[in-house]
């Protein structure tokens, strides 16, 4: 628990800064809009460019957590603890998971609050409340968290076996030999994802079509198991990894 809340304080650290740029950037662009346009559809126009913003803020705060957690895995600080291998990555990726959630409720609150300033019609969120409108919505938020854990093991993965090859080659320790060595590992990697996961489907799925949200649902909700067998292959793989090859480097 100490070490998830110290972790979690840094990648927290992390969000908020990200959110303070955005809104500075925010402000930047009302102001030039101010001044080229005045103040009409000035809510609106907030609105919009915060949810553009929020899109890019989000790809910037996967990629920062991304390389906190693989900064953590390699640091003296951390793996010198008196903390078992399978926790400390376990705790790295559930910080990494609740710091972007995080972002996503500030972000979202934020969006919220400019949204009733744009007077919009809220009716269309009427149907939410329909059972199968509700699942669907839930399968595919859950999608997107698995998706991101996917993502999050699958560059830990590369990055421990790419230091794991790199350390029998001549000359391993060279940027562009390590590069060449990233694509590789990638480019394989992409591969059996790609082939083994389009082969479950093939199989679920031969000659059928998503035709209603009921069949669309399923399809996500599959999408998820398969995602979160992923996370597990993968995870199993990194800690194993990171007990037997894996050093501190900073």
């Amino acid at each position: 628990m100490g070490l998830s809340k110290n972790l979690m304080f840094e990648k927290w650290k992390q969000m908020n800064w990200i959110v303070a740029i955005d809104l500075i950037f925010l402000l930047a662009i009302t102001i030039i809009h101010i001044f080229t346009n005045g103040f009409s559809n000035q809510a609106e126009f907030l609105f919009v460019s915060f949810n553009i913003t929020m899109v890019v803020a989000n790809i910037v705060a996967i990629i920062v957590l991304a390389r906190k957690n693989e900064q953590v895995l390699t640091s003296n600080n951390y793996r010198l603890l008196p903390v078992a291998d399978t926790k400390l990555y376990l705790g790295n990726l559930l910080t990494a998971l609740l710091a972007f959630i995080y972002l996503q409720i500030i972000e979202g609150v934020i969006s919220g609050i400019l949204y009733i300033f744009t007077n919009s019609d809220a009716s269309s969120f009427g149907s939410f409340g329909n059972g199968n409108m509700f699942n669907a919505a839930l399968s595919v938020m859950l999608l997107m968290i698995l998706g991101l854990v996917v993502l999050w093991t699958g560059i830990t993965l590369v990055h421990l076996i790419s230091n794991l090859i790199s350390g029998f080659l001549p000359f391993g320790r060279q940027k562009f030999v390590m590069f060449v060595l990233y694509l590789v590992i990638i480019f394989v990697a992409l591969g059996i994802f790609n082939y083994t996961t389009g082969n479950i489907f093939k199989m679920i799925y031969i000659n059928q079509e998503l035709v209603n949200l009921n069949q669309f649902t399923d399809t996500v909700w599959i999408s998820n198991g398969i995602f979160f067998a992923w996370s597990v292959v993968f995870s199993v793989i990194n800690i194993y990894l990171l007990r037997r090859w894996t050093e501190t480097v900073r």
